[in-house]
């Protein structure tokens, strides 16, 4: 009876909004990779968190390329504001990994990640924004000696005003002699307080990814350990305000688990997000989520989700205004191995499926995209934003005016980027087909006309057509035998919003809203 309540709540809930977006943003326009990394909210105004790769004069025909942190600023529809970019001269900046950074009360930024060298030698760089995208100050911290790399992975802002950052450290012929995770905590300019590594004696792999704030003036950090190149286990600390071990579990195997990302609960419990292996090199993988007690670090519950496919996993989650929880990765699935798509899933607070979906970026042009998402937040309307990646297609170079580019789907909290999409029965959903589809007249009354305009890549048809009301009632379903137009008869229907729904061998293809008066 719950779950049939809630299934009945989250249909209302979702159809009683707008549609989602998707959009690619290709930094100042120059046709640069770019990778969004973490994603934010201030004042329903998102902002994407990526890295860029970028040129600037040096002398006249004289160019440096590096790559910088970038923010984006997008409004509720998906259109861009503004963007800054910032990186430390003569070298690369890196904004971290998956939801790399952090926001500051009252407005601005932090982005503790990395910088790097000509050499390839990386230091940690942490950066300082305001509200408006200006560097305030930026901080470097170096290893112990001139052979020791530091790369920060994410960085939250602490009780204090400081700031923790987590992070890998190595030296040399990583081979021979491992790496360690590492904190760094510093205070609210970024002066360090205290530094740690965490690890085994070489030649032990240990990486610290992901770090957060425990309850009673505490941290917990999380990441993998390797016992053995094959056997990457999930990794979790809870260490107190100096950064002394409070406790320390690793669990998981015989294969490599993945990334391990954390967060930590509105009770204060770890809540850990990725990936469980069933081969070696990652080719099966189910997606993970687990819940861990704060006390001593003993699994409270865990889940894995879906079928069996290569590299498939949670890069990162959160938790719902309501306490349920939204995953957000990527996965190449079975249909298309050689593809990647991005990947979203919704939980019960304790780790009951509600739903998961897969997203792939195709339109005119690109046919067999690729993606994954590294970020994801609930928003305020009921629904859920992700950004991430999305690359070249397969086997292919990129077609003139595309480039790999910071990718942010919005959706509903069913996962449609149309309301009504869990009513057709797919698993997949396009995400840049919605000027496929022309609905007229629209209002309507009595029928109207839906044209189809989708390309090749996805078929010729049949298309199957599914009407859902705004109370997720289908009301219609007909099969179409292909582009062009098709009348949709809506005698009989009540005055209200209704989804029109266009969907093809379990993918969802495209979709609008027709208002029946």
């Amino acid at each position: 009876m719950r779950n049939w309540l809630l299934a009945i709540s989250l249909l209302v809930e979702a159809l009683a909004h707008g549609q989602g977006f998707n959009k690619r943003y290709d930094a100042f326009g120059w046709g640069f990779a770019q990778t969004g990394f973490g994603i934010e909210v201030v004042d329903n105004v998102y902002v994407t968190l990526s890295v860029s790769e970028d040129h600037d004069s040096i002398a006249p025909g004289l160019w440096e390329f590096h790559a910088s942190v970038l923010l984006t600023w997008l409004d509720e529809s998906g259109t861009k504001l503004s963007e800054k970019r910032s990186w430390r001269p003569q070298h690369s900046a890196f904004a971290g990994w998956a939801n790399c950074c952090d926001t500051i009360p009252g407005g601005g930024f932090v982005v503790g990640g990395s910088s790097e060298d000509s050499t390839g030698y990386d230091e940690v760089f942490l950066m300082r924004f305001d509200a408006e995208g200006d560097t305030l100050w930026t901080r470097v911290f170096s290893g112990p000696t001139p052979a020791h790399y530091m790369i920060g992975r994410q960085v939250k802002r602490t009780p204090d005003g400081g700031f923790l950052i987590a992070g890998d450290t190595g030296f040399g012929d990583i081979l021979q002699n491992g790496i360690d995770g590492f904190a760094i905590k510093t205070d609210s300019l970024g002066n360090e307080q205290w530094r740690r590594n965490y690890g085994g004696p070489p030649p032990e792999w240990e990486a610290l990814i992901s770090c957060d704030i425990g309850p009673a003036h505490t941290y917990y950090l999380a990441g993998s350990t390797f016992p053995t190149p094959d056997n990457g286990q999930r990794w979790v600390m809870r260490v107190d305000t100096l950064g002394e071990v409070i406790w320390s579990v690793d669990w998981g195997g015989p294969f490599s688990e993945g990334a391990t990302q954390l967060i930590t609960g509105s009770d204060g419990q770890p809540i850990i997000f990725s990936g469980h292996g069933y081969a070696t090199s990652y080719a099966l993988m189910r997606p993970y989520i687990a819940k861990l007690d704060s006390s001593d670090g003993s699994l409270l519950w865990e889940h894995t989700y879906g079928a069996l496919y290569p590299n498939t996993i949670f890069f990162s989650g959160k938790e719902n205004f309501n306490g349920d929880l939204i995953a957000a990765g990527g996965t190449y699935i079975s249909q298309s191995p050689n593809t990647e798509k991005g990947l979203l899933a919704r939980t019960t607070n304790d780790g009951d499926s509600i739903w998961m979906f897969t997203y792939f970026y195709q339109d005119d042009v690109i046919s067999t995209g690729q993606g994954r998402f590294y970020d994801v937040l609930p928003t305020l309307d009921g629904g859920f934003i992700a950004a991430g990646v999305t690359r070249n297609p397969v086997g292919g170079p990129y077609p003139p005016g595309y480039s790999q580019d910071t990718w942010v789907v919005k959706v509903d909290g069913l996962g449609c980027i149309v309301p009504g999409c869990n009513s057709v029965g797919i698993t997949e959903q396009a995400t840049n087909l919605q000027d496929a589809i022309h609905i007229y007249p629209n209002p309507a009354h009595g029928q109207c006309t839906v044209q189809l305009s989708l390309p090749p890549s996805v078929g010729n048809g049949p298309f199957a057509l599914t009407l859902v009301a705004s109370d997720a009632r289908v009301v219609r379903q007909e099969r179409l035998a292909g582009n062009g137009a098709h009348g949709l008869a809506l005698e009989g229907l009540a005055a209200g919003i209704y989804y029109v729904h266009i969907a093809s061998e379990g993918k969802w293809l495209t979709g609008g809203k027709v208002v029946v008066q």
